[in-house]
């Protein structure tokens, strides 16, 4: 008999857990799950997961009021018994908060509960003493916890002293799938005039862009002339356009928006840059080492994991002044990107979509027997 797993998050599209969800549940064995993925907005299911996949959603548009009834459902624990129709073996709440909240109101008594834990806590809450006295309770209605790398679940068993329930799963990406979209021709791409640095993310401020821009900004006052692309969207999007006008840096940077396939965009890249301020385990990392780029970043959760100690990838200072170092370096010295390329290539090679959503199953498997 198949394991009937519902996986539960706020949207399919905009994200790194999005996007790493549908590759774990595309490549998943269907003919040991029966797998339900549930989001809180209605989303072009057939887009992102392959046939097999039953696909449900709680409101069918994200419109005023859809968002003033489903934060009333949620905060009056009501979401879901509204909205959660079957019963389950295994239930995932596949993102911090929303999905959270709303399986920690689960009514199947029978049914194992799993939080997904995609960040460090401690540095994406404001106030994460608040957090806490407000999310213990959810999460203690939860048998397991995954975090998405070892520097998650240090910060996440710090916050909340529930050491025994956590571990260490590392996200699933289709590195096939990623390695044949790279290849699509994109008539948007404009031929690359120099030295090109790619960093692709949501636009939101944890992610870093704006200290990118101002990064930029320094290495090209100081002679190293070279061209950003920026590749995401989000609500930070209005701030980057401001500093762009403000620095006159219409002639260096692009700002793409969110693309279906960046993939190839990020083949064209003479050098990969993530900014962030902290991350889980980063997807754009994972694979930027997929396809065989030099990779400078931030020391935020994961990276080490991800590229050693600066063995496949730079990794600098979480500081501008760190970052803009770290750039310099790399942007001043090509045998040294190459011998990056050459090492990410090689680490690239570790992340077989299949191996990581294995891993996931065997774990799941275990979770059922318990």
């Amino acid at each position: 008999m198949r394991i009937k797993i519902l996986f539960l998050i706020e949207n399919l599209i905009g994200g790194g857990a999005e996007k790493v969800l549908c590759d774990l549940v595309n490549h998943m064995d269907q003919d040991a799950f029966e797998i339900t993925v549930q989001t809180l907005w209605k989303a072009d299911a057939e887009k992102f997961l392959r046939p097999g996949i039953r696909y449900r959603y709680c409101y069918a548009s994200q419109s005023r009021v859809n968002s003033w009834r489903s934060r009333a459902e949620i905060a009056l624990g009501l979401c879901y018994r509204l909205h959660i129709k079957d019963d389950y073996d295994i239930e995932v709440a596949y993102l911090e908060c929303g999905a959270t909240k709303i399986l920690a109101g689960s009514t199947n008594k029978q049914a194992k509960k799993v939080a997904w834990v995609h960040c460090d806590l401690a540095l994406k809450m404001s106030d994460p003493e608040a957090f806490v006295q407000k999310a213990a309770k959810w999460y203690e209605k939860f048998d397991r916890v995954i975090c998405v790398s070892q520097n998650v679940k240090d910060s996440f068993d710090q916050l909340f002293g529930i050491s025994e329930k956590t571990t260490v799963l590392y996200n699933t990406v289709d590195d096939v799938d990623i390695r044949r979209k790279a290849e699509a021709f994109l008539p948007d791409i404009p031929k690359k005039r120099r030295l090109t640095i790619v960093s692709v993310g949501r636009l939101s401020p944890e992610k870093g862009f704006d200290r990118l821009l101002r990064v930029h900004k320094a290495l090209l006052d100081s002679g190293l002339i070279h061209d950003l692309w920026i590749v995401g969207e989000g609500n930070q999007r209005g701030t980057l356009e401001k500093t762009i006008s403000e620095d006159n840096l219409y002639c260096s940077v692009r700002l793409f928006g969110y693309q279906q396939n960046p993939y190839p965009i990020m083949k064209e890249a003479d050098l990969l840059v993530c900014p962030s301020f902290f991350e889980g385990f980063s997807t754009f990392v994972t694979e930027g080492l997929i396809l065989g780029k030099p990779i400078v970043t931030t020391a935020c959760s994961g990276m080490r994991e991800l590229l050693g100690e600066s063995e496949f990838g730079l990794i600098t200072e979480n500081s501008s002044e760190g970052l803009l170092e770290g750039m310099r370096r790399i942007l001043k010295d090509e045998a040294l990107r190459a011998a990056y390329a050459d090492r990410a290539l090689t680490r690239g090679k570790d992340f077989s979509a299949r191996k990581l959503a294995q891993m996931t199953e065997d774990y799941l498997f275990d979770l059922i027997r318990d």
